[in-house]
């Protein structure tokens, strides 16, 4: 039965390249597929950390910079291990952008709309009611208009509660500045403080005192470039010798000032939209001194970095969410997220894995990975919770030593970055690699150095195929390299020279799955006999999981595909729970 499948499947890639081909033997189908893909030839990388220049940044930022050198070292063993192979070496060009682009707080004044457009109320011309509708004077007197106006606790925090209040019309003056209605109208800044706090919550870093926020703008220490650019002609087996190349020396010291952006900037931290804000300028060539088309380099492997001791808090310049609340973790930016869906006012999630996702195109990026340095921890279960916290919850009882300091060593991880891991899960969806980490490993005794280490491997080419679907089974898949005349000139070895792996996992050297399948192929080229060389291809041939969602037994292929359970049989790899039908002939 087995011959006569994989049979099948080599009729299959003998006439077509496309996977999902069906083709009928006695009362039932088979789902031969073949893919021919070539190894990635990417070897440049395009590196973007958005790093949060909020107050109680500094030990984070200094960690980045303490730990440049862990990724360093990773990249010198990747370039070493491609030299080895005589592949040239992977050059890198990296930026950093803050989480400051705006800060909304919320005034005294409460938005409402008006027939000539939304307008701001004085709410201390305001008095309570029982019910009113917002917007119209209906349930107010003559000459008043009814508002909604958050509440704020007796520590000044607010509360997703809002009250009705009847406003004098002569209290209420067209907005200047985007509101929604039922909010604070917002008192916006757009710029560092001049002067900048004198403050041990502000080191300056990069930030210049009345200057714009950099809303996506490249920074870069004085007197360095915004882009630094590790490329291929560094001496990279010089690293660590004292012979050292001085260029790599150089751009190591810079990176450790570039990244030491400070912590003067936004309290309301916007780290997705300042990194779309930065893709996007630096495309349409408005990145000051960064020519369109030089960063991010076409057919380049796109890695995007964000560290952050708070979650994001990304909300459209149009009709901000206006700050409220004083106190990490209680404030407007983790409000909102409880709040129905249509009335929040932060940039859904989803708008940016679209939006990076559709980077990775034809001329554009050639892949994406992503990392997040934040202020979560996973539980069990599913569930978040601040990355400082040391005793947890009942379904979430403790956390890792590494990750858990006591007393206030890690202050300002408040709050669980819940829309970071949201877009982490949505990038892992896609089959993108991903790199997860906490801020609270800036201290003692942990680092950022696994970390960094995991993120030089996300910039580096994968010596790995990525299959179109997943294969059913192990038995039924097969691994050639075709020469370009299309003959097989080996077939590999399953196990010994090839193995199926996770396909989010971007260490250097995956590990192969005990059992099971996944989409992606791992080649072990250090045995030399299954390395494809310039202009061949690999092709593996495989029985698709039929149906996607696989099956347990010969009756649900039946159910699922039609046909009497005797047409059918369940192969399942040893150790799984579901495997793929497989027609028994006529």
């Amino acid at each position: 039965m087995t011959r006569r499948l994989i049979a099948l499947a080599l009729l299959a890639a003998a006439v077509a390249c496309n996977d999902y081909t069906f083709s009928p033997v006695g009362r039932c189908l088979v789902q031969p597929g073949s893919v021919r893909v070539q190894l990635s030839k990417v070897s440049t990388a395009d590196i973007l950390f958005v790093v949060d220049d909020s107050p109680s940044m500094d030990p984070k930022q200094q960690g980045l910079a303490d730990s440049f050198k862990d990724f360093i070292d990773r990249m010198v063993a990747t370039n070493t291990a491609r030299a080895a192979k005589g592949l040239e070496p992977v050059d890198f060009h990296v930026a950093v952008t803050t989480s400051s682009i705006f800060y909304a707080a919320a005034g005294t004044r409460s938005c409402v709309a008006g027939t000539g457009g939304n307008q701001c109320c004085a709410t201390s011309a305001c008095t309570d009611v029982a019910a009113c509708t917002p917007g119209t004077g209906g349930g107010c007197g003559a000459g008043q208009t009814c508002v909604t106006t958050s509440v704020l606790d007796a520590s000044g925090n607010a509360v997703l509660d809002a009250k009705a209040q009847c406003c004098s019309t002569s209290a209420c003056a067209p907005a200047t500045t985007a509101c929604v209605p039922g909010d604070a109208c917002p008192l916006m800044t757009t710029a560092y403080a001049n002067p900048l706090p004198s403050s041990s919550f502000c080191t300056p870093g990069l930030a210049v005192a009345g200057a714009p926020y950099p809303a996506g703008a490249f920074v870069a220490a004085s007197g360095n470039p915004t882009i630094l650019d590790f490329g291929k002609t560094l001496d990279w087996a010089s690293w660590g010798t004292a012979t050292q190349d001085p260029a790599l020396t150089a751009l190591v010291g810079q990176f450790t000032q570039n990244i030491r952006v400070g912590s003067c900037g936004s309290g309301e931290e916007q780290h997705l939209e300042a990194a779309r804000l930065a893709l996007q300028k630096a495309l349409a060539g408005q990145q000051p001194g960064v020519a369109a088309g030089t960063w991010p380099h076409p057919d380049a492997k796109l890695v995007v970095v964000w560290v952050g001791d708070e979650d994001d808090c990304s909300s459209p310049a149009s009709a901000p969410l206006a700050m409220a609340g004083s106190t990490p973790g209680a404030d407007s930016c983790v409000l909102d997220k409880r709040r129905p869906a249509a009335a929040q006012r932060e940039i859904p999630v989803s708008t940016y894995a679209d939006f990076f996702a559709g980077l990775v195109k034809p001329g554009g990026a050639a892949d994406l990975g992503a990392a997040f340095i934040v202020s979560s921890a996973r539980c069990a279960d599913g569930s978040y919770q601040p990355a400082d916290s040391c005793t947890g919850t009942a379904s979430c009882p403790v956390q890792p030593p590494a990750t858990c300091h006591a007393g206030p060593v890690c202050g300002g991880a408040y709050a669980a970055g819940e829309r970071f891991l949201a877009l982490a899960d949505a990038f892992k969806a896609r089959g993108f690699g991903v790199v997860e980490g906490t801020v609270c490993d800036a201290y003692p005794p942990s680092s950022f150095g696994p970390v960094l280490s995991a993120i030089a491997d996300l910039a580096r080419p994968l010596d790995a195929l990525r299959l179109p679907t997943r294969p059913g089974t192990r038995d039924l898949t097969q691994l050639r390299i075709v020469d370009a005349s299309g003959a097989t000139r080996r077939t590999c070895t399953p196990g010994a020279e090839w193995c199926f792996v996770d396909c989010n996992d971007a260490s250097a050297s995956p590990a192969c799955l005990v059992s099971g399948t996944s989409e992606c192929i791992a080649i072990d080229q250090t045995k030399g006999g299954c390395f494809a060389n310039p202009g061949e291809t690999y092709s593996a041939e495989y029985l698709g999981m039929l149906p996607p969602s696989g099956c347990a037994s010969a009756a649900e292929c039946a159910t699922a595909l039609g046909g009497k359970a005797g047409d059918w049989s369940c192969s399942i790899d040893a150790g799984q729970a579901r495997g793929t039908c497989a027609c028994n002939g006529g």
